[in-house]
Protein backbone atom coordinates (compact mmCIF):
# COMPACT_ATOMS: atom_id res chain seq x y z
CA UNK A 1 0.00 0.00 0.00
CA UNK A 2 3.10 2.62 0.90
CA UNK A 3 4.53 1.62 -2.35
CA UNK A 4 1.00 2.43 -4.45
CA UNK A 5 1.06 5.89 -2.37
CA UNK A 6 4.55 6.76 -3.47
CA UNK A 7 3.58 5.91 -6.73
CA UNK A 8 0.80 7.97 -6.90
CA UNK A 9 2.72 11.38 -4.80
CA UNK A 10 5.38 11.06 -7.82
CA UNK A 11 2.56 10.98 -10.44
CA UNK A 12 0.91 13.89 -8.97
CA UNK A 13 4.16 15.36 -8.68
CA UNK A 14 4.78 15.52 -12.66
CA UNK A 15 1.70 16.48 -13.44
CA UNK A 16 1.74 19.53 -11.06
CA UNK A 17 5.09 20.04 -12.67
CA UNK A 18 3.76 19.67 -16.29
CA UNK A 19 0.72 21.39 -15.59
CA UNK A 20 2.93 24.35 -14.34
CA UNK A 21 5.31 24.56 -17.08
CA UNK A 22 2.21 24.67 -19.87
CA UNK A 23 1.43 27.47 -17.42
CA UNK A 24 3.95 29.38 -17.65
CA UNK A 25 4.87 28.45 -21.53
CA UNK A 26 1.17 29.79 -22.03
CA UNK A 27 1.84 32.89 -20.43
CA UNK A 28 4.87 33.90 -22.53
CA UNK A 29 2.38 32.53 -26.21
CA UNK A 30 -0.60 33.27 -25.33
CA UNK A 31 -1.97 32.44 -28.91
CA UNK A 32 -1.02 28.88 -28.23
CA UNK A 33 -4.73 27.75 -26.66
CA UNK A 34 -4.03 24.26 -26.52
CA UNK A 35 -1.09 24.49 -23.92
CA UNK A 36 -4.26 25.63 -21.71
CA UNK A 37 -6.20 23.30 -22.58
CA UNK A 38 -3.21 20.69 -21.85
CA UNK A 39 -3.17 22.33 -18.11
CA UNK A 40 -6.35 21.93 -17.89
CA UNK A 41 -6.09 17.98 -18.71
CA UNK A 42 -3.08 18.01 -16.35
CA UNK A 43 -4.96 20.35 -13.35
CA UNK A 44 -7.37 17.55 -13.35
CA UNK A 45 -5.21 14.20 -13.76
CA UNK A 46 -3.58 15.88 -10.87
CA UNK A 47 -6.73 16.29 -8.70
CA UNK A 48 -8.06 12.63 -10.34
CA UNK A 49 -4.10 10.96 -8.60
CA UNK A 50 -4.63 12.75 -5.46
CA UNK A 51 -8.42 11.45 -4.93
CA UNK A 52 -7.37 7.46 -5.70
CA UNK A 53 -4.63 7.41 -3.17
CA UNK A 54 -6.32 9.17 -0.22
CA UNK A 55 -9.59 7.86 -1.14
CA UNK A 56 -11.71 6.55 2.31
CA UNK A 57 -14.37 5.18 -0.48
CA UNK A 58 -16.88 8.29 -0.24
CA UNK A 59 -19.64 8.23 -2.84
CA UNK A 60 -18.19 12.05 -3.41
CA UNK A 61 -14.71 10.61 -4.77
CA UNK A 62 -16.40 8.28 -6.80
CA UNK A 63 -18.15 10.98 -8.23
CA UNK A 64 -15.37 13.10 -8.48
CA UNK A 65 -13.50 10.78 -9.93
CA UNK A 66 -16.24 9.64 -12.82
CA UNK A 67 -15.97 13.21 -13.68
CA UNK A 68 -12.79 14.12 -13.91
CA UNK A 69 -10.88 11.62 -15.67
CA UNK A 70 -12.99 11.73 -18.67
CA UNK A 71 -13.12 15.60 -18.79
CA UNK A 72 -9.25 15.18 -18.57
CA UNK A 73 -9.00 13.13 -21.66
CA UNK A 74 -11.60 15.35 -23.50
CA UNK A 75 -9.26 18.18 -22.93
CA UNK A 76 -6.47 16.35 -24.06
CA UNK A 77 -8.57 15.90 -27.06
CA UNK A 78 -9.19 19.43 -27.67
CA UNK A 79 -5.11 20.65 -27.42
CA UNK A 80 -4.59 17.85 -29.94
CA UNK A 81 -7.61 19.43 -31.92
CA UNK A 82 -5.83 22.93 -32.07
CA UNK A 83 -2.35 22.16 -32.67
CA UNK A 84 -3.12 19.28 -35.60
CA UNK A 85 -5.31 22.27 -36.76
CA UNK A 86 -9.02 20.48 -37.08
CA UNK A 87 -11.79 23.02 -36.19
CA UNK A 88 -14.51 20.57 -36.41
CA UNK A 89 -15.90 18.98 -33.43
CA UNK A 90 -16.92 15.82 -32.48
CA UNK A 91 -20.37 16.35 -31.02
CA UNK A 92 -21.26 12.89 -31.22
CA UNK A 93 -18.81 11.41 -29.66
CA UNK A 94 -19.23 14.01 -26.88
CA UNK A 95 -22.71 13.97 -26.04
CA UNK A 96 -21.91 9.99 -25.70
CA UNK A 97 -19.09 10.43 -23.36
CA UNK A 98 -21.45 12.93 -21.17
CA UNK A 99 -24.44 10.20 -21.74
CA UNK A 100 -22.32 7.63 -20.51
CA UNK A 101 -20.46 10.03 -17.45
CA UNK A 102 -24.20 10.50 -15.87
CA UNK A 103 -25.21 7.51 -16.22
CA UNK A 104 -21.96 6.33 -14.15
CA UNK A 105 -22.72 9.09 -11.62
CA UNK A 106 -26.25 8.47 -11.37
CA UNK A 107 -25.48 4.85 -10.64
CA UNK A 108 -23.15 5.71 -8.01
CA UNK A 109 -25.84 6.73 -5.46
CA UNK A 110 -27.77 4.04 -6.22
CA UNK A 111 -26.91 1.14 -3.81
CA UNK A 112 -28.89 -1.35 -5.34
CA UNK A 113 -26.04 -1.34 -8.01
CA UNK A 114 -22.86 -3.31 -7.49
CA UNK A 115 -19.48 -1.22 -8.26
CA UNK A 116 -18.64 -3.76 -11.07
CA UNK A 117 -21.21 -2.22 -12.82
CA UNK A 118 -21.02 1.42 -11.88
CA UNK A 119 -17.30 1.65 -13.55
CA UNK A 120 -18.53 -0.29 -16.62
CA UNK A 121 -19.67 3.08 -18.17
CA UNK A 122 -17.15 5.01 -16.77
CA UNK A 123 -14.14 3.31 -18.29
CA UNK A 124 -16.64 2.67 -21.58
CA UNK A 125 -16.39 6.98 -21.39
CA UNK A 126 -12.69 6.93 -20.75
CA UNK A 127 -11.54 4.63 -23.89
CA UNK A 128 -14.11 6.80 -25.94
CA UNK A 129 -12.30 10.45 -24.51
CA UNK A 130 -8.86 8.94 -25.38
CA UNK A 131 -9.75 7.61 -28.90
CA UNK A 132 -10.84 11.33 -29.97
CA UNK A 133 -6.97 11.93 -29.96
CA UNK A 134 -6.26 8.93 -31.04
CA UNK A 135 -8.21 9.60 -34.22
CA UNK A 136 -7.57 13.57 -34.62
CA UNK A 137 -3.67 12.53 -34.78
CA UNK A 138 -4.46 10.05 -37.11
CA UNK A 139 -6.32 12.31 -39.72
CA UNK A 140 -3.63 14.88 -38.78
CA UNK A 141 -2.10 14.08 -42.46
CA UNK A 142 1.63 13.70 -40.45
CA UNK A 143 3.36 10.52 -39.47
CA UNK A 144 6.89 11.67 -37.34
CA UNK A 145 7.98 9.99 -34.91
CA UNK A 146 6.64 12.60 -32.25
CA UNK A 147 2.88 11.67 -33.70
CA UNK A 148 3.10 7.97 -33.87
CA UNK A 149 4.83 7.74 -30.34
CA UNK A 150 1.78 9.53 -29.22
CA UNK A 151 -0.76 7.56 -30.56
CA UNK A 152 1.13 4.63 -29.30
CA UNK A 153 1.06 5.93 -25.61
CA UNK A 154 -2.92 7.37 -26.42
CA UNK A 155 -3.84 3.48 -27.90
CA UNK A 156 -2.51 2.07 -24.78
CA UNK A 157 -4.34 4.49 -22.21
CA UNK A 158 -7.79 3.18 -24.59
CA UNK A 159 -6.44 -0.48 -24.27
CA UNK A 160 -6.18 -0.27 -19.84
CA UNK A 161 -10.36 1.17 -19.90
CA UNK A 162 -11.27 -1.24 -22.94
CA UNK A 163 -9.83 -4.35 -21.08
CA UNK A 164 -10.88 -3.66 -17.14
CA UNK A 165 -14.19 -4.21 -18.62
CA UNK A 166 -14.43 -7.81 -19.76
CA UNK A 167 -11.54 -8.48 -17.60
CA UNK A 168 -13.19 -7.15 -14.51
CA UNK A 169 -16.34 -9.38 -15.50
CA UNK A 170 -14.35 -12.03 -16.01
CA UNK A 171 -12.26 -11.72 -12.50
CA UNK A 172 -14.76 -10.14 -10.05
CA UNK A 173 -17.63 -11.25 -8.68
CA UNK A 174 -21.02 -9.06 -8.77
CA UNK A 175 -20.42 -7.93 -5.07
CA UNK A 176 -16.88 -7.09 -5.17
CA UNK A 177 -15.76 -3.86 -3.66
CA UNK A 178 -13.19 -1.08 -5.58
CA UNK A 179 -11.26 -1.89 -2.23
CA UNK A 180 -10.85 -5.67 -3.22
CA UNK A 181 -10.06 -5.30 -6.87
CA UNK A 182 -7.49 -2.41 -6.12
CA UNK A 183 -5.17 -5.03 -4.17
CA UNK A 184 -4.98 -7.92 -6.96
CA UNK A 185 -2.16 -7.98 -9.54
CA UNK A 186 -4.70 -7.42 -12.38
CA UNK A 187 -5.75 -4.13 -11.49
CA UNK A 188 -2.04 -2.68 -9.98
CA UNK A 189 -0.84 -3.79 -13.17
CA UNK A 190 -3.50 -1.26 -15.07
CA UNK A 191 -2.71 1.41 -12.79
CA UNK A 192 1.01 1.45 -13.28
CA UNK A 193 0.55 1.46 -16.76
CA UNK A 194 -1.96 4.06 -17.28
CA UNK A 195 0.33 5.90 -14.34
CA UNK A 196 3.17 5.39 -16.54
CA UNK A 197 1.37 6.31 -19.97
CA UNK A 198 -0.32 9.26 -18.55
CA UNK A 199 2.54 11.37 -17.88
CA UNK A 200 4.28 10.04 -21.22
CA UNK A 201 1.09 11.26 -22.92
CA UNK A 202 1.86 14.94 -21.45
CA UNK A 203 5.00 15.08 -21.94
CA UNK A 204 4.83 14.47 -25.54
CA UNK A 205 1.89 16.38 -26.34
CA UNK A 206 3.91 19.45 -24.78
CA UNK A 207 7.14 18.77 -26.91
CA UNK A 208 4.84 18.63 -29.76
CA UNK A 209 3.20 21.79 -28.83
CA UNK A 210 6.64 23.53 -28.35
CA UNK A 211 7.92 22.06 -31.30
CA UNK A 212 5.24 23.38 -33.50
CA UNK A 213 5.05 26.64 -32.12
CA UNK A 214 8.93 26.17 -33.07
CA UNK A 215 8.23 25.61 -36.34
CA UNK A 216 6.11 28.10 -36.85
CA UNK A 217 7.68 31.17 -35.87
CA UNK A 218 10.80 29.89 -37.63
CA UNK A 219 8.36 29.55 -40.93
CA UNK A 220 7.67 32.82 -40.16
CA UNK A 221 11.44 34.49 -39.90
CA UNK A 222 11.79 32.55 -43.55
CA UNK A 223 8.30 33.52 -45.33
CA UNK A 224 6.71 36.73 -47.06
CA UNK A 225 3.94 37.03 -44.94
CA UNK A 226 1.55 38.38 -47.88
CA UNK A 227 2.68 35.23 -50.43
CA UNK A 228 3.99 32.71 -48.44
CA UNK A 229 7.64 32.93 -50.39
CA UNK A 230 10.62 33.67 -48.82
CA UNK A 231 12.13 36.39 -48.08
CA UNK A 232 14.80 38.79 -49.03
CA UNK A 233 17.18 37.18 -46.66
CA UNK A 234 16.12 33.51 -46.74
CA UNK A 235 16.61 33.88 -50.65
CA UNK A 236 20.02 35.39 -50.30
CA UNK A 237 21.07 32.21 -47.95
CA UNK A 238 20.03 30.05 -51.07
CA UNK A 239 21.81 31.57 -53.56
CA UNK A 240 24.67 31.79 -51.47
CA UNK A 241 24.24 28.00 -50.39
CA UNK A 242 23.42 27.43 -54.12
CA UNK A 243 27.50 28.90 -55.55
CA UNK A 244 29.26 25.98 -56.03
CA UNK A 245 26.73 24.56 -58.68
CA UNK A 246 26.41 27.82 -60.62
CA UNK A 247 23.03 28.50 -61.89
CA UNK A 248 20.57 31.62 -62.81
CA UNK A 249 18.65 33.95 -61.24
CA UNK A 250 15.67 35.83 -62.16
CA UNK A 251 14.07 39.34 -60.83
CA UNK A 252 10.99 40.12 -61.66
CA UNK A 253 9.02 43.12 -61.30
CA UNK A 254 5.34 43.74 -61.96
CA UNK A 255 5.17 46.58 -64.16
CA UNK A 256 3.02 50.22 -62.93
CA UNK A 257 2.35 47.95 -59.33
CA UNK A 258 1.64 51.97 -58.22
CA UNK A 259 -1.45 52.35 -60.35
CA UNK A 260 -3.08 48.88 -59.17
CA UNK A 261 -3.18 50.29 -55.77
CA UNK A 262 -4.14 53.94 -56.73
CA UNK A 263 -7.05 52.72 -59.04
CA UNK A 264 -8.28 49.72 -56.99
CA UNK A 265 -6.74 50.13 -53.68
CA UNK A 266 -4.64 47.94 -51.97
CA UNK A 267 -6.74 45.08 -51.22
CA UNK A 268 -6.57 44.49 -54.54
CA UNK A 269 -3.05 45.03 -54.85
CA UNK A 270 -2.37 42.65 -52.40
CA UNK A 271 -4.34 39.66 -54.40
CA UNK A 272 -2.37 40.62 -57.24
CA UNK A 273 0.51 40.00 -55.52
CA UNK A 274 -0.34 36.80 -54.11
CA UNK A 275 -1.60 35.43 -57.73
CA UNK A 276 2.00 36.79 -59.08
CA UNK A 277 3.49 34.27 -56.58
CA UNK A 278 1.22 31.36 -57.50
CA UNK A 279 2.66 31.53 -61.07
CA UNK A 280 6.27 31.30 -59.11
CA UNK A 281 5.53 28.13 -57.09
CA UNK A 282 4.30 25.78 -59.55
CA UNK A 283 7.66 26.34 -61.48
CA UNK A 284 9.44 23.69 -58.68
CA UNK A 285 12.40 26.05 -58.15
CA UNK A 286 12.45 27.99 -55.16
CA UNK A 287 10.93 32.04 -55.20
CA UNK A 288 11.40 34.59 -52.94
CA UNK A 289 9.45 38.30 -52.69
CA UNK A 290 12.18 40.64 -52.73
CA UNK A 291 10.23 43.57 -51.55
CA UNK A 292 7.17 45.27 -52.59
CA UNK A 293 6.61 44.18 -56.15
CA UNK A 294 9.82 42.74 -56.86
CA UNK A 295 10.06 38.62 -56.79
CA UNK A 296 13.33 36.72 -57.67
CA UNK A 297 13.66 33.20 -59.01
CA UNK A 298 16.72 30.72 -58.39
CA UNK A 299 17.05 28.17 -60.70
CA UNK A 300 20.45 26.00 -59.98
CA UNK A 301 22.14 24.00 -62.83
CA UNK A 302 20.40 26.60 -65.33
CA UNK A 303 21.40 28.87 -68.24
CA UNK A 304 20.16 31.90 -69.01
CA UNK A 305 18.28 30.63 -72.02
CA UNK A 306 16.73 27.77 -69.93
CA UNK A 307 16.13 30.92 -67.17
CA UNK A 308 14.75 32.89 -69.68
CA UNK A 309 12.23 30.22 -71.24
CA UNK A 310 10.80 29.64 -67.42
CA UNK A 311 10.49 33.48 -66.67
CA UNK A 312 8.93 34.08 -70.41
CA UNK A 313 6.48 31.38 -69.63
CA UNK A 314 5.37 33.27 -66.21
CA UNK A 315 5.09 36.50 -67.96
CA UNK A 316 2.79 35.31 -70.72
CA UNK A 317 0.93 33.83 -68.26
CA UNK A 318 0.75 36.87 -65.74
CA UNK A 319 -0.11 39.15 -68.96
CA UNK A 320 -2.76 36.59 -70.12
CA UNK A 321 -4.44 36.50 -66.71
CA UNK A 322 -8.04 37.56 -65.33
CA UNK A 323 -7.39 39.15 -61.69
CA UNK A 324 -10.57 39.90 -59.49
CA UNK A 325 -10.95 43.73 -58.93
CA UNK A 326 -8.99 44.37 -61.97
CA UNK A 327 -10.95 46.03 -65.16
CA UNK A 328 -11.17 43.71 -67.81
CA UNK A 329 -9.42 45.85 -69.91
CA UNK A 330 -6.67 46.30 -68.15
CA UNK A 331 -3.80 44.17 -68.85
CA UNK A 332 -1.25 43.49 -66.17
CA UNK A 333 2.90 42.49 -66.95
CA UNK A 334 5.89 41.86 -65.56
CA UNK A 335 9.24 42.78 -66.60
CA UNK A 336 12.29 40.14 -66.29
CA UNK A 337 16.12 40.35 -65.65
CA UNK A 338 18.01 37.08 -65.39
CA UNK A 339 21.69 36.55 -64.97
CA UNK A 340 23.64 33.49 -64.92
CA UNK A 341 26.33 32.55 -62.67
CA UNK A 342 29.41 30.06 -62.58
CA UNK A 343 30.74 27.83 -59.83
CA UNK A 344 31.86 30.17 -56.75
CA UNK A 345 30.44 33.80 -58.00
CA UNK A 346 29.78 36.27 -55.34
CA UNK A 347 26.06 36.31 -54.82
CA UNK A 348 25.87 39.54 -54.71
CA UNK A 349 27.41 40.33 -58.01
CA UNK A 350 24.84 37.94 -59.37
CA UNK A 351 22.00 39.98 -57.95
CA UNK A 352 23.54 43.60 -59.44
CA UNK A 353 23.69 41.95 -62.87
CA UNK A 354 20.16 40.50 -62.92
CA UNK A 355 18.92 43.79 -61.37
CA UNK A 356 20.67 45.95 -64.33
CA UNK A 357 18.59 43.18 -67.14
CA UNK A 358 15.86 44.06 -65.14
CA UNK A 359 16.58 48.16 -65.12
CA UNK A 360 16.99 47.61 -69.34
CA UNK A 361 13.79 45.33 -69.20
CA UNK A 362 11.73 48.39 -67.91
CA UNK A 363 13.37 51.04 -69.45
CA UNK A 364 12.93 49.10 -73.13
CA UNK A 365 9.18 49.09 -72.59
CA UNK A 366 8.60 46.74 -70.00
CA UNK A 367 6.69 43.58 -70.29
CA UNK A 368 9.76 41.48 -71.75
CA UNK A 369 12.58 39.16 -70.55
CA UNK A 370 16.44 40.57 -70.62
CA UNK A 371 19.53 38.56 -69.97
CA UNK A 372 22.61 39.89 -68.31
CA UNK A 373 25.69 38.72 -70.16
CA UNK A 374 29.08 37.91 -68.21
CA UNK A 375 30.35 41.52 -69.18
CA UNK A 376 27.28 43.05 -67.96
CA UNK A 377 26.28 44.42 -70.64
CA UNK A 378 22.56 43.48 -70.45
CA UNK A 379 21.13 41.78 -73.54
CA UNK A 380 17.56 40.40 -74.76
CA UNK A 381 18.92 37.08 -75.79
CA UNK A 382 16.98 35.29 -77.93
CA UNK A 383 14.49 37.54 -79.96
CA UNK A 384 11.31 35.55 -79.02
CA UNK A 385 11.57 36.70 -75.16
CA UNK A 386 11.57 40.45 -75.96
CA UNK A 387 7.76 41.19 -75.59
CA UNK A 388 4.63 40.04 -75.76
Amino acid sequence: MGTMVSLSLVQVGIFAFLACLCGAIFAGLRAQSSLAWLAAALFCGTIDILILSLSQGRTAEQVAVTIMVPAAYLCVGQSVRIIVGQRHQYHALHAAILALTAIAVAMAFIDAVPFLYQTMPFQLACALSVAESIVRLARGGKARALDIALMVALSGLASVFLARIPLYLILFDAGTHYATMKATMFERASLAISGFLGPVTAFLLLVKIVADVIGTYRMRSERDGLTGLLNRHSFDLAVAGERSAGGAVVLCDIDHFKQVNDRYGHAVGDDVLRAFAGLLEPTGYRAGRMGGEEFALLLPGCNAVEAAAVADMIRQRFHGGAYPGVAADHRLSASFGIAEYRSGADPKSVFIRADAALYRAKGAGRNRVVLAPEDGNASTGDPRLRAA
